[in-house]
């Protein structure tokens, strides 16, 4: 039965017209859940992410080089091309060829999602028949946790970045909130909708995991959820409580590790690292920056694979124990993120990762634009001092909009390659007091006899200038099984110069 109830929540969304002819029957009884072992089944085995299969969406950002080797069989195939490149269709590859795992990543999400629906709605029921209430406490807690953050990568991927001046207006992402399956297909909600909803799931699971799962990286508790808390109030300028929830977090039994204790070689973060909040184990490839940044003088056929880019190790003073912790240098030069360890050591996806410095980072760029300057000053050096040694820690004399920047950069220091830059160069774009667009390129290779050489580059404008390259398009299957209710904004073109 078990089994039958996790294919049945895996299709819940995506059903076919008989399908959900025969799902619509089976709803009607919302007892095929019987124990707090039924529900526990269905959370960990359809709730939670085996890995972060929304890792080909942490390369549109500014800090990672498109670096392949010889192409596989003299071709150059790249699947994650018009993602990568900022293309009008980006689920199609080099070849013009359609990428299939776009539209799968967008339907994995909901079905998580939908079996997390189910869990919710069946917790009432087996209160009703005295279940152990702590257990349905923290099952509850995990399910809205999870459905958050859910929504929260969704909404950041395929919506508008949150503006407080239209985010009642802009279009977000489908909300479904109930495990019941209904004829007329889900329309966007507005951004600002799909905040509030993922603030209530929040603020529940902040208060059902209190006292659960204190000491689990891999299952959520509440310092998960007052850190994804602490990150939305900031995405929505909400300054204040931005600050409130990281103090919470930061609070709590989770501490700093010293780079200048760390021993060279190993793994900076890992499942046993004081700074690692929550975590995915890491199970399979693709998940890792160690499966996405290899050395291609090691591994030539590679097509699909990046380096750190210049840019990024440039804003590093030589200094920042962070160049080393962080990455590894290649014969031929290349930096490559290897903040989990190289693979075999790591022991967690670190596209996946929540650790404690974001919320060092959060309060300090929420201090900073409520212009008070010392004590974000003092939220950022609490972090470096720990990230330099005592003799070359510098003092900060800023105060303003350089000290935001200043602290954005320290963000982009410490969080790269976690699945953060993309979405903060959306926000800063929509930023009320302190706006920030950038240029980006991203360079295209082309080979010949000789080898790989440079044929172009595609560049990004900031936000301002084409907002909608910034929001990926809703699978195009989604749109026509929609039936016209969803719809996507038109994506500029992009082509390659010289």
């Amino acid at each position: 039965m078990k089994t039958v109830v996790a294919i049945i929540i895996a299709a819940f969304l995506f059903a076919g017209t008989s399908c959900k002819k025969f799902l619509a029957a089976y709803s009607q009884n919302k007892t095929f859940l019987q124990t707090a072992d039924d529900l526990e089944e269905v959370l960990v085995g359809e709730g939670y992410q085996g890995g972060p299969i929304w890792v080909k969406y942490a390369f549109m950002d500014d800090d990672a080089e498109y670096h392949p080797g010889v192409p596989y069989g003299g071709e150059k195939s790249f699947p994650r091309f018009g993602i990568h490149f900022w293309q009008q269709d980006p689920d199609m590859d080099s070849q013009n060829m359609l990428d299939a795992s776009y539209a799968n990543d967008y339907g994995a999400l909901y079905k998580n999602i939908a079996a997390l629906n189910t869990v919710l709605l069946n917790i009432p029921l087996l209160k009703e028949k005295n279940v152990a209430a702590d257990r349905l406490l923290r099952i509850s807690g995990e399910a809205h946790f999870l459905r958050a953050y859910y929504y929260f990568l969704l909404a950041d991927i395929y919506g508008k970045p949150y503006s407080v001046a239209t985010a009642a207006t802009d279009f977000g992402i489908p909300l479904k909130l109930s495990s019941e399956i209904e004829a007329a297909p889900f329309a966007r909600a507005s951004v600002q909708q799909v905040f509030n909803q993922m603030e209530t799931d929040l603020l529940e699971a902040e208060k059902e995991l209190n006292g659960f799962n204190e000491s689990s990286v891999i299952r959520a508790n509440q310092a998960t959820a007052q850190t994804l808390l602490s990150r939305l109030y900031l995405y929505r300028e909400d300054y204040e409580k931005a600050i409130t929830y990281a103090n919470k977090v930061i609070e709590k039994r989770y501490s700093l590790a010293d780079m200048n204790t760390w021993t060279a070689g190993t793994p900076f973060i890992s499942l046993t690292s004081s700074e690692v909040i929550q975590a995915i184990p890491v199970s399979g490839t693709e998940f890792n920056m160690n499966d996405l940044m290899k050395d291609i003088s090691i591994n030539p056929a590679l097509n699909n694979n990046y380096r750190a880019s210049e840019e990024l190790l440039n804003i590093y003073s030589n200094k920042d124990l962070r160049r080393l912790a962080f990455f590894i240098t290649t014969d031929d030069g290349d930096f490559l993120a290897r903040k989990s360890g190289e693979k075999g050591s790591s022991t967690l996806a670190d596209l996946s990762t929540i650790r404690l410095p974001e919320l060092y980072l959060n309060k300090a760029e929420a201090l900073a634009i409520l212009g008070r300057n010392e004590e974000a000053v003092a939220a950022v050096q609490e972090l470096r001092k720990n990230r330099f040694k005592p003799e070359d820690l510098t003092v900060i004399d800023l105060n303003g909009a350089p000290l935001v920047e200043f602290i954005r950069n320290e963000r982009r220091r410490e969080l790269c390659f976690e699945f953060h830059r993309w979405f903060d160069l959306r926000r800063y774009g929509v930023n009320s007091k302190y706006p920030y667009g950038k240029v980006t390129r991203h360079l295209s290779y082309a080979w010949d006899l000789s080898g790989r050489y440079v044929e172009g580059y595609y560049e990004l404008k900031p936000y301002a200038e084409e907002p909608t390259a910034y929001v990926m398009p809703i699978p195009r299957r989604e749109i026509e099984l929609g039936r016209g209710v969803i719809s996507n904004a038109l994506r500029p073109k992009r082509a390659l110069q010289h």
